[in-house]
């Protein structure tokens, strides 16, 4: 009988005896409004944790009616927490639990959110308390299962990672460059553990691989570099990043640190990453697969989520192949490009010159190379890496291979540390020119978004695809690889043009849609310009407010002449200023409409202005066939009274880019094209000079079909063959 009275008294004592942790109550508890009303009463404790909830809950949380915050299972709840906690500590290790140490003396306490008279609200997050207890607050529909406690959990640890691992303040802790760090952390340890949760964020990554990996704008959802470092390292390596970085350090640079590397090593490692977000090439959890079939509901269900996921390229003279990474497009350090590409010869090998803007900042720098996928998006092969400012690469793909890539990661030369939301301006981009051979770039194939031209007809004022369900006066202008899809009403003087998606979306009056944006669910109207590779959805806009760059705006009302540009999510501005960077007043002195004008020295670009290429300088050093790069030295000493010549890309889209290396005296061509049945159907005199030339012909009346090109002039007349499509 004494043995039970002891048990008893023991369990209604503040520290519980039959637990070996300890629950030590926050000293700011009795003075704080809400929380000095806490109550044993009001709580449930396992092993690990202790759960408290306010007086408006009630005895039992459970009676109260679902749907609101003061229903929820506190059994469920810390049953849910010693999960992740046997996840994080037992078998990951985290950080140790031992007796002594802060997390093995102290129960971690879980406070419910929106339950007390005053105060102590909000939806989710970790905290330490008292400087040696972890805590974590949340909301009851923050409870519902593990994705959004395993987040605020590391949180958690993090901070006690900091007091027992880590007091001279390293990774995060009060470091103004690493402060992105706490997110990416938090949500890549979530998903080891509800590997589904990836979704919530991924979007927004996939509209920001170009910005720089601690870019603020994705500091969510950037966590698949962590995974590649688990993969090739260890999840000790990933924790490390934490328990021995130096004060200031950011991430990368406690890494390279820590592997002994210089920075092109680093530059090396990243780019081993980022060719890997191909084809989500991930072992470990089964990671790659559940991101592919991820993309694929995405495309099937929610097309607007994909539309920065590859980078669309400007065409300087695409008969040539001649093409730019847009300003907007442009890697940032670590962050990267993704280009899908289309082989247009029969033996599929496609050739690239490469050629990098060095002069645009004095840390520009690249790796790059070429992917090739299977049929259901699984990695085949990797090229060799390439890192040379200008080069000439090939790439055959097996008949097995459906699909090529170019990948180019903005790779410095020196390492630069910035700012929380210092801005898009003040972050350096390393821009480049491309020179395809026997390919076409994402945007420029036949079938570029076909997927999404089902139950619709082309507009009759620019050939673009309007939905059935969509309503656009013949009067607005839709370009050919323009769409307008769902419920939208397009009325007025509008234009939307370049590969633009307009999706549930109501505008009128002289509304411009420009360039590579995406506009969902918004209502734009009088001179409003969007292009560039803008965002909206939900956005309200009039007046003549400007929308460029990379801006992402969600919901918000804008009008007078605002510009929005580059990183920037401001809320709504319905006056004048030209915001480029989320409003940070401690980093880069900005704060919401704020109405600072384009002189302002936070848009400032710290990127030097270019010119573009000329085709001299972007030309192969030899004639490009299906075989690849012919030395023109090779081609002069084996023939040199013979007339070379080759027609590319082929099969021909617009026009006819036929590209001849003349070692004969003639100074004209007589050209003559044939369809298969012997009919000409061209005759034409064109001048030549000697040496390589790039004629160009006009392709347009030509229907689709194979025909047959007569050269005469030389020696010998010359016959190729091309398809037009």
């Amino acid at each position: 009988m004494r043995k039970y009275l002891i048990l008893a008294i023991c369990l209604i004592s503040t520290h519980f005896c039959f637990a070996a942790k300890q629950v030590h109550i926050p000293s700011y508890w009795a003075t704080d409004p809400g929380l000095s009303q806490w109550s044993y009463a009001r709580s449930y404790q396992t092993d690990n944790f202790v759960l408290f909830w306010g007086p408006l809950a009630g005895d039992n949380p459970l009676a109260n009616p679902p749907g609101n915050s003061l229903h929820f299972d506190p059994k469920f709840i810390t049953d849910t927490l010693e999960h992740i906690y046997k996840k994080y500590i037992t078998e990951y290790h985290m950080l140790s639990d031992a007796p002594g140490t802060p997390l093995g003396t102290y129960k971690c306490i879980i406070v419910m959110n929106n339950t007390w008279v005053q105060g102590v609200s909000g939806f989710a997050f970790g905290v330490v308390l008292d400087n040696m207890v972890g805590g974590i607050f949340v909301d009851a529909a923050a409870t519902l299962d593990g994705g959004v406690t395993s987040h605020e959990f590391t949180h958690t640890l993090q901070y006690l990672l900091h007091i027992q691992y880590n007091p001279a303040d390293g990774a995060s802790f009060t470091n103004p460059y690493g402060g992105f760090f706490f997110e990416t952390h938090a949500n890549f340890m979530r998903n080891h553990l509800y590997p589904g949760a990836i979704f919530y964020d991924y979007p927004r990554w996939l509209g920001t691989q170009s910005f720089t990996w601690g870019s603020a704008r994705h500091n969510y959802d950037s966590y698949d570099l962590l995974f590649y470092i688990e993969q090739v390292d260890s999840l000790n390596a990933v924790t490390d990043l934490w328990k021995k970085s130096l004060p200031n350090e950011y991430p990368l640079q406690t890494y390279k640190r820590l592997k002994g590397w210089d920075q092109s090593q680093l530059n090396d490692f990243l780019f081993d990453y980022a060719k890997r977000e191909a084809s989500y090439d991930y072992t470990l959890y089964g990671m790659g697969k559940i991101i592919r079939e991820g993309i694929k509901s995405f495309k099937l269900n929610e097309p607007h989520y994909l539309w920065r996921q590859y980078t669309i390229l400007n065409a300087i003279d695409s008969a040539s192949g001649h093409y730019s990474v847009p300003k907007e497009f442009a890697p940032q350090d670590y962050g990267f490009n993704i280009i899908p590409l289309y082989p247009t010869c029969a033996k599929r090998l496609v050739s690239i010159k490469f050629k990098g803007h060095n002069e645009a900042n004095l840390n520009a720098g690249w790796r790059y190379g070429f992917v090739a996928t299977n049929s259901d998006g699984t990695i085949s092969r990797y090229s060799p890496t390439y890192n040379s400012n200008e080069s000439e690469i090939s790439f055959q793909l097996k008949d097995s291979e459906t699909q090529l890539y170019l990948v180019v990661l903005g790779a410095p030369t020196t390492h630069t540390s910035y700012l929380a939301d210092i801005g898009w301006p003040k972050y350096y981009r390393s821009p480049y020119e491309l020179k395809i051979a026997n390919a076409v770039p994402e945007g420029y194939q036949n079938t570029f978004r076909n997927e999404y031209r089902q139950n619709g007809h082309p507009h009759p004022n620019g050939g673009g695809w309007v939905a059935n369900t969509s309503k656009v006066a013949s009067s607005v202008r839709v370009g050919p690889k323009a769409l307008v899809l769902g419920v939208s009403n397009i009325t007025g003087n509008v234009k939307i043009d370049g590969t633009s998606f307009v999706q549930d979306a109501t505008i009128s009056d002289n509304v411009q849609i420009l360039g590579n944006t995406n506009v969902t669910s918004a209502r734009l109207s009088e001179n409003t310009i969007v292009k560039d590779n803008t965002i909206l959805n939900g956005t309200i806009s009039s007046g003549s407010a400007l929308f460029k760059d990379n801006a992402l705006l969600f919901g918000d009302t804008f009008g007078g002449s605002v510009v929005v540009g580059g990183d920037d999510e401001i809320g709504g501005c319905v006056s004048s200023g030209v915001y480029l960077q989320f409003p940070n007043p401690g980093t880069n002195g900005r704060s919401n409409c704020d109405g600072k004008d384009a002189i302002d020295p936070s848009n400032i670009d710290i990127n030097n202005s270019y010119n573009p290429f000329t085709e001299q300088q972007m030309a192969f050093s030899g004639i490009v066939t299906c075989d690849g790069i012919a030395a023109l030295d090779t081609v002069k000493k084996a023939s040199s009274n013979m007339l070379k010549a080759v027609i590319y890309p082929n099969p021909v889209v617009g026009q006819i880019s036929l590209h001849i290396d003349n070692q004969f005296k003639a100074t004209n061509l007589a050209i003559e094209i044939y369809t298969t049945a012997g009919q000409r159907v061209t005759q034409l005199s064109q001048s030549v000079s000697l040496g390589s030339s790039v004629l160009s012909l006009s392709g347009n009346g030509l229907a689709v079909g194979l025909y047959y090109m007569k050269i005469s002039g030389g020696d010998k007349p010359l016959k190729l063959k091309f398809l037009k499509q």
